[in-house]
């Protein structure tokens, strides 16, 4: 029984990682189901939620504070991650999962780092693109999670005290990576 949030650098594995680990524990994987749900709670159109989704909210979104939207957005997502840890045995991949359950007493909060021609790799396989588009799209998503949990969290994403265990899918290989988070709530089963 648990939770574990999975904060990642893209192209770090979270792919590969959260599929073997949630078929080996039998739990479920929250992923683009936080945001259908978050769309559900607030009745903001997914297409239009999207535009939050781990990335850096505009200046007018952060003025609003309290109110609006982001605001309803944000408080969503507060509640999908209680929901989502009530329900327990389940994987919850980004989203400030680990900042928004930071505390609870089942939950582990994993980092998934790789050296960047790893991660470019990585990128360049599973969305099927060069290598300069990969470093593109890894560079600007490093930039919107890095802005999204200063603006959100007042925090930064690479600080290791975040997360309970980081992990290098590069040096320790994604098989062993599963198997340790495994391991780990497999012994209290």
């Amino acid at each position: 029984m648990g939770i574990i949030t999975i904060s990642r650098q893209l192209g770090a594995g979270e792919t590969s990682v959260a599929p073997a680990l949630a078929a080996r524990l039998g739990w479920e994987i929250a992923d683009q189901s936080i945001m259908n749900r978050e769309a559900e709670i607030t009745g903001i159109s997914l297409p239009h939620a999207l535009r939050w989704d781990e990335r850096d909210p505009t200046l007018l979104d952060r003025l609003h504070g309290q109110g609006g939207e982001f605001a309803a957005f944000l408080n969503s997502s507060r509640q999908v991650m209680q929901e989502l840890a009530a329900k327990d045995n389940t994987i919850i991949i980004g989203r400030g999962g680990g900042l928004l359950l930071r505390g609870h007493p089942n939950a582990l909060h994993v980092r998934l780092i790789a050296d960047m021609p790893y991660r470019i790799r990585r990128v360049m396989e599973v969305r099927w693109i060069d290598e300069r588009p990969a470093k593109e799209v890894i560079a600007k998503h490093d930039n919107n999670v890095s802005l999204f949990y200063r603006h959100i969290f007042s925090a930064n994403p690479n600080d290791p005290m975040l997360y309970d265990m980081v992990l290098r899918t590069d040096v320790l290989g994604i098989e062993r990576i599963v198997d340790i988070l495994a391991r780990y709530f497999e012994q209290d089963a």
